[in-house]
């Protein structure tokens, strides 16, 4: 349990950090770059969460693959609570959110939530030889 309580801390690391991609992209990118924006901020936020995995997900402790899929299920599943979250306090509608998922608009957020949902796994398997036991 406590290490799936360490990689929802992880995924909440996360979060602020797209909430920046998304200023980032809104704020600098578009005015720079206009159409480009959408696409470029999804490939700067998946990095951004592999990078972040990639030095944190060691620090859970050793995980059996089975382990590592459900941490990915997990931030899968939180980062589309949190978009369903931020949709509602912004009163905008479901559709929009679906429309998020539209990858012929240039907006790669399907993309960002299976790399979320397989991050943790592939950076297991990356990291499997410098993870240490975990002390539960």
């Amino acid at each position: 349990m406590k290490k799936y309580l360490k990689a929802i801390g992880i995924w909440f690391l996360i979060i602020p950090l797209a909430i920046l991609n998304g200023s980032l992209r809104d704020y600098i990118i578009e005015p720079l770059l206009g159409n480009i924006a959408l696409p470029l901020s999804g490939v700067i936020l998946i990095v951004v969460i592999f990078i972040v995995a990639y030095f944190l997900i060691p620090k859970i402790g050793k995980c059996k693959p089975i382990e590592y899929l459900i941490i990915g299920i997990g931030w899968a599943v939180l980062t589309n609570l949190f978009d369903l979250l931020m949709i509602k306090i912004e009163n905008r509608t479901l559709s929009e959110f679906f429309e998020m998922y539209d990858i012929t608009t240039g907006n790669l957020w399907i993309v960002v939530v299976i790399v979320t949902l397989v991050t943790p796994s592939i950076v297991g398997k990356l990291k499997a030889e410098h993870i240490v036991e975990n002390q539960d």
